[in-house]
């Protein structure tokens, strides 16, 4: 069972990674290192099939880096439905294989292993270089690469928000 609850962090790692740029990807030789969790407590429940991670938690794994408050898996049945990560905020960054870095964060990232979907919400943004991608929520399918973002509203009566992407042109060699 603990193994069960570990290993969907590499998929969730190199999804989260994938978001920054459609066209740069995450060091490949990342998804082979291991996987390291710390945080300040960890509950597991086998019976639940959930495992809690809670207090400054940090996942590495190779270039990649991941802070969260808390970090919920949830895999009834021994198969992993959600993983989800709240923070103030969830901050992740990773090397790209142009060695450039992708950075990433929002208040809650939650990602839905059977329907491969991670959705970032809560002051959610994206960046490599100086560009930036921002929204209130942003989703991605990892089936087939579609991006979604919308400035939907927080609370009762407030205007939705926008979405913002800021894209600088590249300097090519002459």
């Amino acid at each position: 069972m603990l193994n069960q609850l570990i290993n969907p962090f590499p998929k969730l790692l190199i999804s989260l990674i994938l978001l920054a740029s459609t066209t740069a990807y995450a060091i490949s030789s990342d998804v082979e290192k291991p996987v390291m969790i710390e945080s300040d407590s960890v509950v597991f429940n086998k019976e639940a099939g959930t495992a809690v991670y809670a207090g400054n938690v940090e996942i590495k794994q190779g270039t990649l880096s991941i802070r969260a408050s808390r970090i919920e898996i949830s895999a009834p049945d021994n198969e992993i439905q959600t993983i989800k990560a709240t923070g103030s905020p969830v901050n992740f960054q990773q090397t790209m294989n142009s060695g450039k870095q992708a950075l990433g964060r929002a208040k809650n990232v939650q990602y839905f292993v059977t329907q491969k979907k991670l959705v970032l919400e809560g002051d959610a943004s994206l960046s490599q270089d100086r560009d930036n991608f921002a929204s209130n929520r942003i989703e991605y399918s990892t089936a087939n690469g579609e991006l979604k973002a919308g400035g939907q509203a927080t609370t009762p009566g407030e205007k939705p928000g926008r979405v913002r992407a800021i894209f600088y042109p590249t300097n090519k060699a002459q």
